[in-house]
């Protein structure tokens, strides 16, 4: 979605996500998993390549360095098997700002080292210019890209119409993931939705049951009765809304309390009291 022309070389038929690999710090400081690892066809060297794709939601100023050493790690233990690895890291934090996407090494007249991964800053992209796609990312991420207090509405109304696009396609499991991952970044509004849901039914009629298919999944994924109690509490045990919203929707989509914890760092003991 972000990178056509490198779209047009890979060969999707033959994708396979790879099992999560711990990589241990240069210094041995500390051991890291990467976030996605996946094995795909390279049309022009008629051979397979590895695509590592690291999402970032804040601030580091040695995250360029991290990146390059995953990709030396990488490059040391498959370099007989892929002759290319192409790092891509996704920015998702809320501010705009220039990630540094390059280290480099020199001396005088020579050039020692210069590495650069692919970004993607999600605040920089234009939301009204993936409206259109029919890329369930594009919807997904479509909450964490740029636009303004005034156009909040317009996202959200956006999204649930490209959900709706989605829903003819998608499996439940799907649209439960696209749903899940958007409402990580939106604060949805009931009263809101059910609004745009009844402007929706007038401009696509003859979408209707489709669109009336989207409130019972509002109920499912996280619109129950009690939910304003529940974050009540949690704010009550010193936790913030957001997190003890986005903790209660992880728990809801069937994540162990285990994986949980390690995705929000948090004790296992504070996510087991929010069950």
């Amino acid at each position: 979605m972000f990178f056509p022309e490198l779209d047009t070389m890979l060969d999707y038929r033959e994708t396979r996500f790879l099992m999560q690999e711990l990589l241990v710090d240069i210094v041995g400081e500390e051991a890291r998993e990467l976030d996605l690892l996946l094995e795909i066809r390279y049309k022009e060297l008629d051979g397979y390549i590895l695509i590592h794709l690291e999402p970032q939601s804040y601030r580091d100023s040695q995250f360029h360095e991290r990146m390059f050493i995953y990709f030396s790690r990488l490059f040391e233990r498959y370099r007989k098997e892929h002759k290319l690895i192409i790092p891509i890291a996704i920015f998702t934090s809320d501010e705009i700002r220039e990630e540094q996407d390059t280290l480099e090494m020199v001396i005088p007249e020579h050039q020692i080292l210069r590495f650069q991964f692919l970004k993607v800053e999600l605040r920089k992209q234009n939301w009204r210019r993936f409206i259109d796609s029919d890329n369930a990312v594009a919807a997904a991420l479509l909450a964490k890209m740029g636009y303004t207090t005034r156009e909040a509405r317009d996202v959200r109304r956006e999204f649930l119409r490209m959900f709706m696009k989605l829903k003819t396609r998608l499996d439940q499991g799907r649209l439960a993931l696209v749903m899940s991952v958007a409402d990580l970044y939106f604060q949805p509004d009931r009263v809101q939705d059910e609004e745009i849901i009844k402007e929706l039914m007038i401009q696509y009629p003859e979408e209707g049951e489709a669109i009336m298919e989207l409130m019972p999944a509002w109920k499912r994924w996280g619109y129950e009765e009690g939910i304003a109690e529940g974050i009540e509490q949690g704010i009550e045990q010193g936790i913030e809304q957001g997190q003890t919203e986005i903790i209660r929707k992880l728990l809801l989509h069937g994540l162990t309390p285990e994986e949980v914890s390690k995705a929000v760092e948090m004790p296992v003991e504070k996510i087991k009291k929010l069950m």
